[in-house]
């Protein structure tokens, strides 16, 4: 058997001397009439007989110092009305918060654990408190400042750790010995002891069972391939396939803040389908970025009351349930979801800044028409517009000496730069003609939305329309009676 050993029993003693510690008593007034006062020390009863010979200053002679407090243990004994099942075994799955490198946490989530533990053992524990004094004010004084604390009892914590459950208990007064002396006292000169009684109802927890929760990254169908040999997959391969499947296949479009739940083939409705939700439907959209600016809603119909959806898997929990939202480039843009108690059509999305992708360009002052727009005559050094029309060349719709020498098209990123000649202070730094290979993205600095651009045109970062498994839901435990507590459920 291994060896286990906690300290629980010391732990409720510790607490116990702590309540009798900090008390003090008055030994007179001082030249400047203030009353002085004297801690009265508390030790264990219990001590070794060398230990109290060096107290003793290893004399019989030495005479003990008073005031002061001995408390010791009277009793242990099992407490047979408080047992419970002893095969009882309760589970509690529990997760951390991410750690970062340099040893601070992180406002992720870390790993997760399953924490089992058995059923504790009821036990009685007495004690008592010896109070030393020399004469009877002291006494008087030490009794007055713990007798009032028990009424009739002092709650006590052993531990602050949140997955015990025996660390809770309190401390009863039972009996008091006012002195050790008898009447009449006569010429004696020992020390006089007045004993306090106290009683615990304590728990002794066996080791608990702890397990790590871990997460199936990959499900292989086959393990041989063409040749008959084992697929390297199962080693170092990476995932051929992948398929995603969203109950009713569900859309969802995704404005400021707000999400809202799309069918996939219009407003037709049937007897069999009165929200008009259908099938079909696949792909990365970006909604009202099109060219055209489709309305999301002639395409997709009205947006669907998310009851629908969550009443078969579960609630949402404000602020702590997610919505996660596949991206071109394979990561996620991850946010927690709150229910918008005016309108059911729409969940309150906030964002994980930490997801959204870096913008690789800099901010730019507003998105403007260069055919209407004025910047004044003396802009602020380093401006930067987005443009949404040609300027300066043959092709152009307009001329204007606002811009000068300035050559530039749809999607074009210019800037001013004040320390270049008049007439050639505008420059185009961003060709969308002819990009680069890198993914690029800005921030327009007026509204704070971030736009990708995606090759030929730009659009918001993140917003738009996601169809069928392109998006997920996750929700914090499951919809069904017989799941396991603390299982998440999401719904891609």
């Amino acid at each position: 058997m291994l060896h286990f050993y906690d300290g629980q029993i010391r732990k409720f003693l510790t607490q116990f001397i702590r309540i009798l510690s900090n008390f003090s008593v008055e030994t007179g007034r001082g030249k400047d009439g203030e009353v002085t006062l004297r801690a009265v020390p508390v030790v264990y009863g219990d001590m070794t007989r060398q230990v109290s010979h060096i107290i003793r200053n290893n004399s019989e002679n030495a005479l003990q110092y008073a005031p002061r407090i001995a408390a010791y243990v009277r009793e242990l004994n099992y407490d047979r009305e408080r047992m419970q099942n002893p095969y009882h075994i309760e589970k509690q799955h529990l997760k951390e918060r991410d750690v970062l490198d340099d040893g601070t946490y992180s406002n992720k989530l870390g790993a997760g654990y399953t924490i089992e533990k058995v059923m504790p053992s009821p036990f009685r524990l007495e004690v008592s408190a010896d109070v030393y004094t020399s004469n009877t004010d002291q006494k008087l004084q030490i009794l007055e400042q713990i007798l009032y604390l028990f009424n009739p009892d002092f709650e006590i914590q052993k531990t602050d750790n949140y997955i015990d459950w025996t660390s809770l208990s309190y401390v009863e007064l039972k009996d008091i010995t006012f002195s050790s002396r008898t009447i009449p006292v006569g010429a004696e000169t020992d020390i006089d002891v007045a004993t306090i009684t106290f009683s615990m109802p304590i728990w002794l927890s066996p080791p608990v069972k702890v397990s790590k929760l871990g997460v199936i990254q990959k499900i292989i169908m086959s393990v041989y391939d063409d040749d008959g040999g084992i697929v390297k997959g199962l080693i170092d391969g990476t995932l051929l396939t992948r398929s995603y499947v969203t109950p009713n296949n569900f859309g969802l479009l995704v404005t400021g803040n707000q999400l809202r739940l799309l069918g996939t083939t219009g407003t037709t409705t049937t007897s069999t389908d009165p929200a008009g939700i259908g099938t079909g439907g696949s792909g990365y959209y970006t909604g009202a970025n099109e060219p055209n600016n489709y309305d999301p809603f002639e395409t997709f119909g009205p947006a669907v009351n998310w009851n629908l959806l969550l009443n078969q898997y579960g609630k949402v929990r404000n602020d702590t349930s997610q919505v996660r939202l596949m991206q071109p480039t394979g990561k996620e843009i991850v946010g927690t979801i709150a229910v918008n108690t005016f309108e059911e059509t729409i969940l309150l999305f906030n964002i994980d800044q930490d997801t959204i992708p870096a913008s690789t360009l800099t901010a730019v002052t507003k998105i403007i028409n260069p055919a209407t727009f004025d910047p004044g005559t003396t802009p602020i050094d380093g401006t930067r517009y987005m443009i949404i029309n040609d300027v300066g060349d043959s092709t152009a719709t307009f001329t204007s000496d606002t811009w000068g020498t300035l050559i530039a098209n749809v999607g074009d990123i210019i800037e001013y730069n004040a320390s270049l000649s008049a007439g050639s202070r505008w420059l185009k730094v961003f060709d969308a003609s002819h990009p680069d290979s890198t993914q690029h993205y800005v921030t327009n600095s007026h509204t704070g939305i971030q736009y990708r651009f995606n090759g030929t045109e730009w659009v918001k970062s993140y917003e738009g329309i996601y169809t069928a498994g392109n998006w997920s839901i996750v929700l914090d435990g499951g919809y069904t009676a017989d799941d396991a507590s603390g299982q998440d459920a999401t719904t891609p």
